[in-house]
């Protein structure tokens, strides 16, 4: 009886004691057993409990972080538009300016649109990736060539950095271009006059390791662990004066994790960062799902080849 009540009171790791083989006993076994199967089942519900409470407050952090990031240049743009139409278009001597605060601001607002479309897109998995082997150190020079002008402008010196024994990478080519390219342009940002950027990779057993090191005025400690998290800045004016979304390295640890791959930094103030993400370099270390389909595309290739070939 004492068992039982606590069975009902919900003290499912309570056991009764097994004495041999007798009925008594196979029954305080099949009771024991149920009751194991008990916890372990009010167990997961406690975990599902709380992972749907993390995932409603991530979402509703996320409407309250876009409505913010909404509201500043909406409001700056309604604020100018409506000065101009009270009398300043006509004004030579703010007119020009206030237009250039709304282009400002509109184009601030398409960035933001567009990266959370990206976002989304990979957090649901409906972004189609497509995974061949690339040259790294190709992709590399490629996305340093994009960002060398805007580099310039500040003599910021660009470098690579790439082991002679790097091997290709199985990866989708436009994908790792975004992913180099924000970490380009957020290096570029934060790093002073006359500083210099690297960029390389070398091979990390069965995948490669890419980075992208700055001698920049670096982040503190405590922002590290938050810094790939939607909307996260280390300096919230700087980033947002500098056109930053808050949403670049939180793309490019999903874009990174689509292939299989770890992302990680390692900074220190007034020290630079470095940023770090992983790309496989064979076909079999890529998400399992995703080597089936590119087995099935190159399967469907090869026959298409044959049947041409006859």
């Amino acid at each position: 009886m004492a068992h039982a009540g606590e069975l009902a009171g919900g003290n499912f790791r309570a056991r009764l004691a097994v004495t041999g083989g007798s009925e008594f006993g196979q029954l305080s076994r099949h009771i024991n057993d149920t009751a194991a199967n008990l916890q372990r089942t009010v167990e997961q519900l406690q975990l599902e409990h709380s992972e749907l409470e993390r995932l409603e407050r991530i979402r509703k952090d996320f409407v309250i972080n876009v409505s913010h990031e909404l509201r500043t240049p909406l409001a700056s743009i309604q604020g100018y538009t409506e000065t101009l139409l009270d009398g300043a278009l006509a004004d030579p001597q703010y007119n020009m300016r206030f237009l250039g605060i709304i282009r400002h601001n509109a184009e601030r607002l398409a960035r933001l649109t567009e990266d959370l479309l990206t976002l989304s897109r990979v957090e649901q998995k409906r972004q189609k990736l497509e995974f061949e082997p690339h040259s790294i150190g190709g992709l590399i020079e490629e996305s340093m060539d994009l960002v060398r002008p805007i580099a310039a402008k500040s003599s910021i010196r660009l470098e690579t950095e790439l082991d002679a024994a790097t091997p290709e990478v199985w990866c989708d080519g436009e994908a790792v271009s975004q992913i180099l390219s924000n970490l380009l342009d957020n290096a570029i940002k934060y790093t002073p006059a006359g500083g210099s950027i690297v960029a390389g990779a070398y091979p990390a057993g069965r995948f490669v390791e890419v980075f992208v090191r700055d001698s920049g005025a670096g982040i503190p400690a405590e922002d590290l662990p938050r810094l790939f998290e939607r909307f996260y800045r280390v300096d919230k004016a700087r980033s947002r004066e500098l056109g930053g979304t808050g949403l670049g390295l939180s793309i490019v640890k999903h874009l990174v994790g689509a292939h299989n791959g770890t992302v990680r930094v390692e900074s220190r103030v007034q020290e630079g960062s470095t940023f770090f993400f992983t790309l496989p370099a064979e076909e079999a270390a890529l998400p399992k799902e995703t080597a089936v389909a590119v087995s099935a595309i190159c399967t469907n290739n090869a026959t298409i080849g044959e049947v041409r070939a006859s």
